[in-house]
């Protein structure tokens, strides 16, 4: 099973500034709604000082990530 520690270790494709950039989230935690599928939502901080979200995982109906 993938824990948030081990997405938060990872780097991903970001849009800063009008380019892609790859960086590790500075935060992650799960958004799950009550009843629904969630996703795995990830903080980013962009070398312009910007910060972005973005969704990284998905979240099964039990609250596991899927990645």
């Amino acid at each position: 099973m993938v824990e948030i520690e081990d997405l938060l270790q990872r780097e991903y494709d970001v849009e800063c500034m009008g380019q892609v950039v790859r960086m590790k989230p500075i935060k992650a935690w799960k958004l799950k709604p009550a009843g629904r599928k969630g996703v795995v939502i990830a903080m980013f901080k962009c070398p312009d000082g910007k910060v972005v979200r973005k969704a990284i995982a998905k979240v099964d109906e039990e609250g596991n990530i899927i990645a």
